[in-house]
């Protein structure tokens, strides 16, 4: 996937992880959530029936069909990666050099599904080794961005004591706050009828679970339609000796539990 996934970030303008110190290029870290959720995901996304697999699996509902991406320039996939769309009309995310992946609300993956007639969105938050250092985010920016969408939303629940200084603005809070408004927004947009969080977090990582687990999900109006799935739990209908028998046995060498 290597030459493929360096077109697609190239011919999508998408922002490498940290790529001014790597040229501009995949870092070479071996514990970066980017690379690891592509070298998980980047070979099947233009497979939809395996992709349907995966959303049944992560969410317990059996999609009709996956739809293709609309944000990408070749549009031939099922999978976008480092979403972002019309972040500073419905985010007012206005930062200089803002593009998909740097400077903006951007999600490691997103899937379109139909269920009857109705238009899912599927955000993929994709984590591996992080941990954080509970630093309280909130300031008068982020406040006039936020702030109202929060107060407004029919998916987040309102701080009883308040929005400045709340557990929205303590990481890893933060991130699924905002992208859970990005597809609040979308859905206003009608872009979508509705949305299905997923939070890949190893189950080894313990201290990045709790921290969700404990946190963000009681903060959600709509639990049932939030997930935290290990990265093998997911792939798991893919069959380890079928058509992608070499991306199974890859995952498992370098990242897998045996």
């Amino acid at each position: 996937i290597r030459k493929d996934a360096l077109l697609y970030f190239k011919q999508n303008n998408i922002s490498w992880w940290r790529q001014q110190e790597d040229n501009y290029s995949p870092t070479g870290h071996l514990v970066s959530s980017q690379i690891h959720c592509l070298n998980h995901l980047f070979a099947i996304r233009k497979d939809d029936n395996a992709i349907k697999q995966l959303l049944k699996k992560a969410t317990d509902i059996e999609f009709d069909k996956i739809l293709p991406t609309t944000i990408d320039i070749t549009n031939d996939g099922y999978i976008a990666f480092e979403f972002a769309l019309d972040n500073e009309k419905l985010l007012g995310e206005t930062d200089e050099g803002a593009k998909r992946g740097a400077m903006c609300t951007s999600i490691d993956a997103m899937i379109r599904a139909q269920k009857d007639d109705k238009i899912w969105l599927i955000p993929i938050e994709w984590k591996y080794t992080e941990t954080y250092k509970r630093e309280d985010k909130t300031n008068r920016k982020r406040l006039n961005r936020y702030k109202r969408l929060i107060e407004c939303s029919e998916r987040l629940k309102t701080p009883t004591d308040g929005i400045s200084h709340s557990v929205y603005f303590i990481e890893p809070n933060y991130e699924l706050m905002r992208q859970t408004l990005l597809c609040e927004q979308l859905v206003t947009q009608e872009y979508a009828h509705t949305f299905f969080h997923i939070n890949v977090i190893p189950s080894a990582n313990t201290e990045l679970r709790n921290a969700v687990e404990k946190e963000f999900i009681p903060m959600l109006k709509e639990e049932a339609k939030f997930r935290i799935i290990d990265p093998q739990e997911l792939l798991s209908p893919i069959p380890a000796d079928g058509e992608y028998k070499d991306l199974i046995s890859y995952l498992q060498t370098r990242y897998w539990k045996k």
